[in-house]
């Protein structure tokens, strides 16, 4: 068959442990027949075992030796005959930024910075329809924690483990974010792509405007969200809940949220720069931004067409197997009594 594939070639080797199972048994079956050879003439044992059948015994075997086969056939998830089935593909990749430095404890966003960005993110993940979604953490150095996904449930699982652990390296380095998240990205792709830089601003790095004008150019919109304060601010704790506070020459440090910074990173990224965690008339979150930003490129960008695939059929052996089975359970290993009745009476027969 021209359009015969199957999607796991490499199950194919249980045929080995088939090929083992069927030795084993007939080496059984010979030591068997040797040892009531040893006990007893052929003759003798027509008598002392008149319903014995060797004949159904390698039947059976045979049975439970093509059921296993069938079994292994299914595994490697055989397909053919082809079909066409229309399929939206939305194209759109988003890369999440999430600053998870110290300063990120401070709890000036309702909550502490680090849980409101990721609190936004959830509730961004509940819009979602079909783009796929990565997660950088950064602090002085950025480390990818998830790559692109479309299964979100596992995203979430990833961005509920992010803490202060998520990077090696304590401070603020924005440049290094942009550049992990486009080089997560793989190679350029023909679907829209961009960056959510989620922090407070601050950024010991110093290139955070070159690598935004970097992703531009790659195609890759950045846009910014700024978490906490700018105007007061706020201490920032030692540990998450503790009441004792970060301090530099003795004296308590306050953090505040840098705008300033932020936007300039949105508009060297061609993106734009928002806001999250004040309580404003004109408050724009993470799902604001989807919804008015970047659900009409992910529209734009959808695809409806008609794709050839092939039906898979591995249920029918794995149905062929439970009959198989089914059968061998049902046949005796021993003939039936008329049978060896009839036999009795013709060896007694003039």
């Amino acid at each position: 068959m021209k359009d015969f594939a199957i999607d796991n070639i490499e199950q194919l080797y249980w045929l080995w442990l088939a090929l083992a199972v069927g030795a084993v048994s007939m080496y059984g079956f010979s030591m068997k027949r040797r040892a009531l050879r040893d006990f007893a003439s052929m003759n003798l044992l027509d008598y002392l075992v008149p319903n014995l059948s060797w004949t159904r015994r390698y039947f059976k075997a045979g049975l439970v030796l093509a059921a296993m086969v069938a079994l292994i056939v299914a595994l490697t998830g055989p397909r053919w005959g082809t079909y066409r089935e229309q399929v939206h593909r939305r194209q759109l990749d988003l890369m999440v930024c999430l600053d998870v430095s110290k300063s990120m404890l401070a709890e000036d966003a309702g909550m502490s910075r680090l849980d409101r960005a990721k609190d936004d993110i959830n509730r961004l993940l509940d819009k979602l329809g079909g783009a796929t979604i990565g997660l950088v953490t950064f602090a002085g150095e950025a480390e990818p924690a998830c790559p692109l996904t479309d299964d979100y449930e596992y995203y979430r699982l990833a961005l509920e483990d992010v803490g202060l652990h998520s990077a090696p390296l304590g401070g603020t380095n924005l440049g290094d974010a942009l550049a992990t998240a486009r080089h997560a990205f793989g190679e350029p792709r023909p679907r829209d792509r961009a960056i959510l830089l989620i922090t407070d601003g601050e950024d010991h790095g110093g290139t955070a405007v070159d690598e935004a004008l970097k992703a531009r150019k790659d195609n890759i919109i950045v846009y910014t969200i700024g978490i906490g304060d700018d105007a007061q601010g706020a201490l920032i704790p030692m540990k998450k809940g503790q009441q004792s506070f970060v301090k530099y020459d003795g004296q308590q440090v306050w953090s505040r949220m840098d705008p300033t910074r932020l936007q300039a990173v949105a508009r060297a990224g061609g993106g734009e720069y928002h806001p999250s965690g004040q309580v404003t008339a004109t408050q724009r979150t993470l799902e604001w931004i989807y919804a008015q930003k970047l659900l009409p490129l992910q529209r734009r960008a959808e695809t409806e067409r008609k794709v050839e695939k092939q039906h898979v059929r591995f249920h029918w052996f794995a149905v062929m197997a439970l009959i198989l089975l089914m059968l061998e359970t049902l046949i005796s290993e021993r003939r039936s009594n008329n049978a060896s009745l009839e036999r009795e009476l013709r060896s007694v027969s003039p």
